[in-house]
Protein backbone atom coordinates (compact mmCIF):
# COMPACT_ATOMS: atom_id res chain seq x y z
CA UNK A 1 0.00 0.00 0.00
CA UNK A 2 3.13 2.25 1.08
CA UNK A 3 4.50 1.48 -2.43
CA UNK A 4 1.34 2.59 -4.01
CA UNK A 5 0.61 5.70 -2.31
CA UNK A 6 4.37 6.26 -3.27
CA UNK A 7 3.93 5.76 -6.97
CA UNK A 8 1.03 8.00 -6.84
CA UNK A 9 2.78 10.82 -5.10
CA UNK A 10 5.73 10.69 -7.75
CA UNK A 11 3.44 10.40 -10.44
CA UNK A 12 1.31 13.51 -9.34
CA UNK A 13 5.03 15.49 -8.81
CA UNK A 14 6.46 14.68 -12.72
CA UNK A 15 2.86 15.83 -14.50
CA UNK A 16 3.34 19.19 -11.79
CA UNK A 17 6.78 19.47 -13.55
CA UNK A 18 6.03 18.37 -17.06
CA UNK A 19 2.82 21.46 -17.29
CA UNK A 20 3.87 24.52 -18.07
CA UNK A 21 2.66 27.60 -16.08
CA UNK A 22 -0.66 28.22 -17.18
CA UNK A 23 -1.10 25.45 -19.30
CA UNK A 24 -3.91 22.88 -18.58
CA UNK A 25 -3.66 20.92 -21.70
CA UNK A 26 0.24 19.73 -21.93
CA UNK A 27 -0.63 16.61 -23.73
CA UNK A 28 -3.26 17.32 -27.00
CA UNK A 29 -3.90 20.25 -28.65
CA UNK A 30 -7.34 21.54 -27.75
CA UNK A 31 -10.70 21.37 -29.79
CA UNK A 32 -13.65 23.99 -29.78
CA UNK A 33 -15.93 21.94 -29.72
CA UNK A 34 -16.79 18.76 -27.55
CA UNK A 35 -16.15 14.91 -28.68
CA UNK A 36 -18.76 12.68 -29.30
CA UNK A 37 -19.29 10.36 -26.99
CA UNK A 38 -21.14 7.21 -26.49
CA UNK A 39 -22.18 4.79 -23.73
CA UNK A 40 -21.83 0.93 -24.39
CA UNK A 41 -24.23 -0.75 -22.08
CA UNK A 42 -26.10 -3.75 -21.46
CA UNK A 43 -29.22 -4.82 -19.35
CA UNK A 44 -27.06 -7.71 -17.83
CA UNK A 45 -23.58 -8.79 -17.43
CA UNK A 46 -22.15 -11.41 -19.39
CA UNK A 47 -22.47 -10.15 -22.84
CA UNK A 48 -19.46 -9.22 -23.82
CA UNK A 49 -20.07 -5.18 -23.58
CA UNK A 50 -16.53 -4.59 -22.54
CA UNK A 51 -14.93 -6.44 -25.80
CA UNK A 52 -17.27 -4.27 -28.07
CA UNK A 53 -16.13 -1.25 -25.83
CA UNK A 54 -12.55 -2.24 -26.52
CA UNK A 55 -12.79 -3.13 -30.41
CA UNK A 56 -14.63 0.06 -31.20
CA UNK A 57 -12.11 2.11 -29.29
CA UNK A 58 -9.39 0.67 -31.41
CA UNK A 59 -11.43 1.07 -34.81
CA UNK A 60 -11.49 4.76 -34.07
CA UNK A 61 -7.95 5.15 -33.28
CA UNK A 62 -6.85 3.08 -36.31
CA UNK A 63 -9.11 5.58 -37.99
CA UNK A 64 -7.16 8.14 -36.57
CA UNK A 65 -9.77 9.79 -34.61
CA UNK A 66 -8.25 10.69 -31.34
CA UNK A 67 -10.63 8.46 -28.75
CA UNK A 68 -10.56 8.20 -24.85
CA UNK A 69 -12.25 4.84 -23.00
CA UNK A 70 -13.51 5.93 -19.34
CA UNK A 71 -13.99 2.65 -17.71
CA UNK A 72 -17.17 3.80 -16.31
CA UNK A 73 -17.74 0.34 -14.68
CA UNK A 74 -18.28 1.37 -10.89
CA UNK A 75 -18.38 -2.15 -9.54
CA UNK A 76 -15.79 -3.89 -11.60
CA UNK A 77 -14.10 -2.25 -13.63
CA UNK A 78 -11.96 -4.29 -15.79
CA UNK A 79 -11.12 -2.52 -18.87
CA UNK A 80 -7.48 -2.44 -17.72
CA UNK A 81 -7.01 -6.45 -17.20
CA UNK A 82 -8.90 -7.30 -20.23
CA UNK A 83 -5.47 -5.33 -22.02
CA UNK A 84 -3.07 -6.72 -19.53
CA UNK A 85 -2.36 -3.45 -18.08
CA UNK A 86 -1.56 -2.57 -14.59
CA UNK A 87 -1.89 1.27 -14.02
CA UNK A 88 -0.01 3.43 -11.69
CA UNK A 89 -3.31 5.04 -10.47
CA UNK A 90 -7.30 4.97 -11.53
CA UNK A 91 -10.39 6.44 -11.14
CA UNK A 92 -10.48 5.94 -7.43
CA UNK A 93 -7.33 7.66 -6.54
CA UNK A 94 -8.49 10.63 -8.44
CA UNK A 95 -11.69 10.99 -6.51
CA UNK A 96 -10.07 10.66 -3.55
CA UNK A 97 -7.76 13.81 -3.99
CA UNK A 98 -4.11 11.45 -4.23
CA UNK A 99 -3.12 12.67 -8.09
CA UNK A 100 -4.70 14.28 -10.63
CA UNK A 101 -6.94 13.00 -13.40
CA UNK A 102 -3.57 13.79 -16.18
CA UNK A 103 -1.87 11.17 -14.15
CA UNK A 104 -3.97 8.05 -14.88
CA UNK A 105 -4.93 8.68 -18.09
CA UNK A 106 -3.02 5.27 -19.82
CA UNK A 107 -2.02 5.03 -23.07
CA UNK A 108 -3.21 1.73 -24.19
CA UNK A 109 -2.51 -0.83 -27.53
CA UNK A 110 -4.42 0.29 -30.27
CA UNK A 111 -3.87 4.09 -29.85
CA UNK A 112 -6.44 5.42 -27.79
CA UNK A 113 -5.88 6.05 -24.21
CA UNK A 114 -8.00 4.97 -20.94
CA UNK A 115 -9.19 6.34 -17.86
CA UNK A 116 -8.93 3.30 -15.85
CA UNK A 117 -11.55 2.91 -13.33
CA UNK A 118 -11.32 0.84 -10.11
CA UNK A 119 -14.20 -1.86 -8.62
CA UNK A 120 -15.99 -0.48 -5.66
CA UNK A 121 -16.64 3.21 -6.03
CA UNK A 122 -20.24 3.79 -5.88
CA UNK A 123 -19.59 6.60 -3.57
CA UNK A 124 -19.40 8.55 -6.78
CA UNK A 125 -23.37 8.46 -6.65
CA UNK A 126 -22.84 10.74 -3.47
CA UNK A 127 -19.86 12.82 -3.63
CA UNK A 128 -19.90 16.31 -2.00
CA UNK A 129 -19.94 19.37 -3.64
CA UNK A 130 -16.19 19.96 -3.38
CA UNK A 131 -15.47 16.50 -4.88
CA UNK A 132 -18.19 16.56 -7.64
CA UNK A 133 -16.96 20.31 -8.64
CA UNK A 134 -13.08 18.85 -8.95
CA UNK A 135 -14.24 16.25 -11.18
CA UNK A 136 -16.72 18.34 -13.43
CA UNK A 137 -13.22 20.67 -13.90
CA UNK A 138 -10.93 17.57 -14.82
CA UNK A 139 -12.82 15.71 -16.97
CA UNK A 140 -14.15 19.26 -19.00
CA UNK A 141 -10.97 20.08 -19.18
CA UNK A 142 -9.38 16.59 -21.04
CA UNK A 143 -12.38 15.96 -23.07
CA UNK A 144 -12.20 18.47 -26.10
CA UNK A 145 -8.56 16.62 -26.64
CA UNK A 146 -10.32 13.91 -28.37
CA UNK A 147 -13.12 13.19 -30.81
CA UNK A 148 -14.38 10.61 -29.37
CA UNK A 149 -15.35 9.73 -25.92
CA UNK A 150 -16.24 6.07 -25.49
CA UNK A 151 -17.61 5.39 -21.93
CA UNK A 152 -17.76 1.73 -20.53
CA UNK A 153 -20.69 1.57 -18.04
CA UNK A 154 -21.46 -0.81 -15.83
CA UNK A 155 -24.60 -3.30 -16.37
CA UNK A 156 -27.69 -3.22 -15.05
CA UNK A 157 -30.62 -0.74 -15.29
CA UNK A 158 -28.85 1.15 -11.78
CA UNK A 159 -29.26 5.21 -11.89
CA UNK A 160 -25.54 5.67 -11.89
CA UNK A 161 -25.29 3.35 -15.32
CA UNK A 162 -28.41 4.97 -16.74
CA UNK A 163 -27.07 8.28 -15.97
CA UNK A 164 -24.14 7.54 -17.87
CA UNK A 165 -26.34 6.19 -20.50
CA UNK A 166 -29.27 9.00 -20.70
CA UNK A 167 -25.83 11.99 -21.18
CA UNK A 168 -24.80 10.39 -24.00
CA UNK A 169 -24.77 10.89 -27.77
CA UNK A 170 -25.53 7.52 -28.36
CA UNK A 171 -26.38 4.94 -26.11
CA UNK A 172 -25.16 1.12 -27.02
CA UNK A 173 -26.94 -1.71 -25.59
CA UNK A 174 -25.25 -4.67 -26.15
CA UNK A 175 -27.06 -7.99 -25.82
CA UNK A 176 -26.69 -11.41 -26.90
CA UNK A 177 -30.07 -13.61 -28.35
CA UNK A 178 -30.45 -15.36 -24.68
CA UNK A 179 -33.68 -14.82 -23.58
CA UNK A 180 -32.60 -13.34 -20.39
CA UNK A 181 -30.52 -10.79 -22.45
CA UNK A 182 -33.21 -9.73 -24.33
CA UNK A 183 -35.49 -9.74 -21.39
CA UNK A 184 -32.67 -7.29 -19.45
CA UNK A 185 -32.40 -5.20 -22.73
CA UNK A 186 -35.64 -4.43 -23.07
CA UNK A 187 -35.84 -3.06 -19.71
CA UNK A 188 -32.37 -0.76 -20.39
CA UNK A 189 -34.39 0.40 -23.36
CA UNK A 190 -37.27 0.89 -21.40
CA UNK A 191 -35.65 2.74 -18.56
CA UNK A 192 -33.53 4.98 -20.76
CA UNK A 193 -36.31 6.26 -22.67
CA UNK A 194 -37.78 6.86 -19.41
CA UNK A 195 -34.11 8.91 -18.75
CA UNK A 196 -35.30 10.54 -22.29
CA UNK A 197 -32.17 9.19 -23.78
CA UNK A 198 -31.33 11.14 -26.67
CA UNK A 199 -30.27 7.72 -29.22
CA UNK A 200 -30.56 4.11 -28.41
CA UNK A 201 -28.61 1.61 -30.54
CA UNK A 202 -28.53 -1.89 -29.98
CA UNK A 203 -25.48 -4.54 -30.91
CA UNK A 204 -26.39 -8.47 -31.48
CA UNK A 205 -23.05 -10.15 -29.90
CA UNK A 206 -22.32 -13.70 -30.14
CA UNK A 207 -24.98 -14.30 -32.39
CA UNK A 208 -24.88 -17.71 -34.19
CA UNK A 209 -25.72 -16.06 -37.48
CA UNK A 210 -26.41 -12.67 -39.23
CA UNK A 211 -30.12 -13.91 -39.40
CA UNK A 212 -30.63 -14.91 -35.68
CA UNK A 213 -28.75 -11.23 -34.82
CA UNK A 214 -31.36 -9.59 -37.23
CA UNK A 215 -34.28 -11.42 -36.01
CA UNK A 216 -33.06 -10.74 -32.47
CA UNK A 217 -33.14 -6.88 -32.89
CA UNK A 218 -36.59 -7.39 -34.65
CA UNK A 219 -38.11 -9.06 -32.12
CA UNK A 220 -36.89 -6.34 -29.39
CA UNK A 221 -37.46 -3.57 -31.95
CA UNK A 222 -41.08 -4.89 -31.99
CA UNK A 223 -41.37 -4.84 -28.42
CA UNK A 224 -40.08 -1.68 -27.98
CA UNK A 225 -42.10 0.20 -30.80
CA UNK A 226 -45.14 -1.63 -29.43
CA UNK A 227 -44.96 -0.81 -25.53
CA UNK A 228 -42.34 2.24 -25.78
CA UNK A 229 -43.37 4.02 -29.05
CA UNK A 230 -39.64 5.29 -29.54
CA UNK A 231 -38.04 2.41 -31.78
CA UNK A 232 -34.10 1.48 -31.59
CA UNK A 233 -31.62 1.24 -34.42
CA UNK A 234 -29.61 -1.49 -35.26
CA UNK A 235 -26.02 -0.78 -34.87
CA UNK A 236 -25.00 -4.29 -36.15
CA UNK A 237 -24.35 -8.12 -35.56
CA UNK A 238 -21.16 -9.68 -34.04
CA UNK A 239 -20.53 -13.42 -34.43
CA UNK A 240 -19.79 -15.78 -31.59
CA UNK A 241 -16.18 -15.99 -32.54
CA UNK A 242 -13.60 -18.29 -30.79
CA UNK A 243 -10.62 -16.32 -31.17
CA UNK A 244 -12.06 -13.48 -29.38
CA UNK A 245 -12.13 -15.73 -25.73
CA UNK A 246 -8.80 -16.66 -26.84
CA UNK A 247 -7.24 -13.67 -26.89
CA UNK A 248 -8.83 -12.36 -23.74
CA UNK A 249 -7.32 -15.04 -22.02
CA UNK A 250 -4.66 -13.61 -23.43
CA UNK A 251 -5.32 -10.21 -22.17
CA UNK A 252 -4.34 -9.07 -25.83
CA UNK A 253 -6.95 -6.94 -28.50
CA UNK A 254 -7.36 -9.48 -31.03
CA UNK A 255 -7.92 -6.42 -33.35
CA UNK A 256 -4.65 -5.28 -33.10
CA UNK A 257 -3.88 -8.92 -34.78
CA UNK A 258 -6.59 -9.53 -36.84
CA UNK A 259 -7.57 -6.22 -38.09
CA UNK A 260 -8.17 -7.80 -41.89
CA UNK A 261 -10.53 -10.34 -40.51
CA UNK A 262 -14.50 -10.54 -41.46
CA UNK A 263 -15.09 -9.90 -37.55
CA UNK A 264 -12.81 -6.65 -37.59
CA UNK A 265 -14.16 -5.36 -40.83
CA UNK A 266 -17.69 -5.80 -38.93
CA UNK A 267 -16.03 -3.25 -36.06
CA UNK A 268 -14.87 -1.11 -38.61
CA UNK A 269 -18.48 -0.65 -39.99
CA UNK A 270 -19.63 -0.20 -36.53
CA UNK A 271 -17.28 2.64 -35.74
CA UNK A 272 -18.04 4.25 -39.34
CA UNK A 273 -21.35 4.46 -38.27
CA UNK A 274 -21.06 5.86 -35.33
CA UNK A 275 -18.79 8.23 -36.73
CA UNK A 276 -22.02 9.93 -38.67
CA UNK A 277 -23.76 10.60 -35.16
CA UNK A 278 -23.69 14.31 -34.83
CA UNK A 279 -22.80 15.60 -31.05
CA UNK A 280 -25.66 16.61 -29.29
CA UNK A 281 -25.17 20.03 -28.04
CA UNK A 282 -21.86 22.61 -27.34
CA UNK A 283 -21.38 21.37 -23.75
CA UNK A 284 -19.41 18.65 -23.45
CA UNK A 285 -20.35 15.26 -21.86
CA UNK A 286 -19.44 15.78 -18.46
CA UNK A 287 -20.86 19.29 -18.11
CA UNK A 288 -24.07 18.07 -19.46
CA UNK A 289 -23.28 14.88 -16.53
CA UNK A 290 -23.18 16.61 -13.95
CA UNK A 291 -25.06 19.71 -14.76
CA UNK A 292 -25.14 22.38 -12.39
CA UNK A 293 -23.04 20.36 -9.47
CA UNK A 294 -25.19 17.45 -8.77
CA UNK A 295 -24.40 14.20 -9.67
CA UNK A 296 -27.95 13.02 -10.10
CA UNK A 297 -28.43 15.83 -12.42
CA UNK A 298 -28.23 16.53 -16.24
CA UNK A 299 -28.33 19.58 -17.51
CA UNK A 300 -31.25 20.64 -19.76
CA UNK A 301 -33.30 17.89 -18.44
Amino acid sequence: MNDQAQRLRELARRHELTRAPGDDDARKPQRDHPPKSIAITSGKGGVGKSNVALFLAAAFAAAKRRTLLLDADLGLANVHILLGIAPAGTLAHVIDGACPLDSIITAAPGGFDLVPGASGIERMANLDPGRLAMLRREFSRIENRYDVLLVDTGAGIGSIVTLFGSTADLTLVVMTPEPTSFADAYAMVKVLNERRSQRIGVIVNMASSEREGTETFDRLNALVLKFLKHPVEHFGTLPYCREVAQYVRKQRLMLLEKGDSPFARRIQGMARRIGHIPVRTKNGFFERLWGRGRGDEVQGR
